[in-house]
């Protein structure tokens, strides 16, 4: 991701980035990015890591786990579906920081979520249940003294919040994936588009992006409402 770093230099500007503390998710996971954060802006970083950075994977998947109790659950019912959500964390060994640049502690992160669903059997419509479980790991510049288990839990669960209000939103209600927009910088260029349509809606009140779009199109109030426009009527 070329753009990361450059975002990140021109916030500092604007906005030192000290002290604070900067998310991502796996496709920015490069050494390059940690030793930015930390050494040039003085942050720290938790990032998510998956097969993307194989070796680094692969030696945190080989961390004793099972040796390391749950240090913070979280419980969550509506919508159709409970989730449960698990940590584990520990000091990462020296080979790991070695690995990757100022690497303090690893996290394994666990979810498990029941939905109930209807589906067909025979004539009728039934109702039942699908279990799903899914793990990352998670690397962070920040040491125990710093941030506890539910601190981590807490920062990646801000981080996902913003996977599934943006970008769930562009894959599904956009259909972004499907575009033909595909050479040069139209790609990016639409994907500010579609942010900035997202973070309008969001911003005029309306959480239910599909429905708010819908509703726009015979809805002309609507509409200067949400492009904060002063109604002429």
């Amino acid at each position: 991701m070329p753009e990361f770093a450059p975002l990140l230099r021109e916030l500092n500007e604007y906005y030192p980035l000290a002290g604070h503390v900067i998310t991502a998710d796996a496709g920015h996971t490069v050494k390059a990015h940690a030793t930015l954060i930390c050494e040039k802006l003085l942050a720290h970083y938790v990032f998510t890591v998956k097969c993307n950075t194989k070796k680094l994977w692969e030696e945190l998947d080989a961390l004793d786990w099972k040796s390391v109790p749950v240090q913070h659950e979280t419980r969550e019912n509506g919508h159709g579906r409970r989730e449960r959500r698990t940590i584990q964390v520990m000091d990462v060994p020296e080979h790991v920081r070695d690995r990757f640049p100022h690497a303090r502690q690893a996290g394994l992160i666990e979810r498990y979520v029941t939905r109930t669903v209807r589906a067909r059997k025979g004539k009728r419509w039934v109702r039942k249940q699908v279990r799903s479980a899914v793990a990352v790991f998670i690397i962070t510049s920040l040491s125990a003294r710093e941030a506890a288990a539910s601190h981590l839990a807490g920062y990646i669960r801000g981080q996902w919040t913003i996977e599934n209000k943006v970008h769930y939103a562009r894959d599904v209600t956009y259909r972004e994936d499907a575009s033909r927009v595909r050479t040069g910088p139209r790609p990016r260029i639409m994907a500010t588009l579609l942010n900035l349509a997202i973070g309008l809606i969001r911003q005029a009140g309306y959480t239910k992006i599909a429905a708010t779009i819908r509703q726009i199109k015979y809805d002309t109030p609507l509409l200067i409402a949400v492009l904060g426009l002063k109604n002429p009527s």
